[in-house]
């Protein structure tokens, strides 16, 4: 299963218009019940976001984006490295409270800002890709609701919810076709080291506050 399926995998069922039966009375016989049977359709949702026009244009854009910031947060590692290294060449040389404050502050990007920013850069570039999927479901929507219409059905469930279905019950084609017509690209937003960093500074502010005492760097993890 792609990546793309597993992001959207178990999407809820989506709940079109139902109908209910009557009660019919003939003549002096009992009363009898007749409900009208339901139309069930099905559409497999991830097939909408994966082989769609607008589905196809995602994975470009999203490799794009993560090269660019996975640049920057390697050039982020680098940097922390090179201060290290020069902690270690001087520390020496420095004053006690200096070499305390020093570090301190080296510590702390070490064993705390790096790692929560490269678990923040994650979340943000799956957000952005599922943001970018969300809008092609949002497209689809008023073309299914008008292929359950025009079909008299009362429920179009998502794949992922049905364990089988008779084929001729499956618009997901159907949607497709529309949707290509309507949706050519979507676009997944950018995202940069600077909106990373903004994120992990939010979270830092949730949690409290940043970790107190002086977290010595680790030459091992230069």
């Amino acid at each position: 299963m792609s990546k793309t399926n597993l992001m959207i995998a178990g999407a809820a069922a989506l709940l079109m218009s139902s109908v209910a039966g009557g009660a019919l009375v003939a003549g002096g016989a009992e009363a009898q019940q007749a409900a009208k049977a339901p139309v069930i359709l099905i559409v497999d949702q991830a097939v909408i976001v994966g082989q769609s026009d607008a589905g196809k244009t995602i994975p470009a854009q999203a490799t794009a984006i993560k090269t660019n910031i996975q640049r920057e947060f390697d050039l982020e590692t680098d940097k922390l490295k090179k201060d290290i290294e020069n902690y270690q060449k001087g520390a020496s040389l420095m004053s006690e409270e200096v070499r305390q404050k020093t570090e301190q502050d080296l510590g702390m990007r070490q064993q705390v800002q790096l790692p929560q920013q490269a678990q923040i850069m994650e979340q943000v570039f799956s957000n952005v890709v599922q943001v970018a999927q969300a809008k092609i479901l949002q497209e689809s929507q008023p073309i299914m609701k008008a292929i359950v219409d025009k079909r008299g059905a009362t429920l179009l469930l998502d794949r992922s919810a049905v364990m089988y279905a008779a084929p001729e019950t499956d618009v997901t084609q159907e949607v497709l076709a529309e949707l290509n017509k309507k949706m050519k690209t979507v676009e997944v937003q950018k995202v940069t080291l600077a909106d990373v960093k903004k994120k992990a500074a939010e979270a830092a502010a949730k949690q409290g506050a940043a970790p107190k005492g002086g977290a010595k760097p680790d030459p091992k993890k230069k």
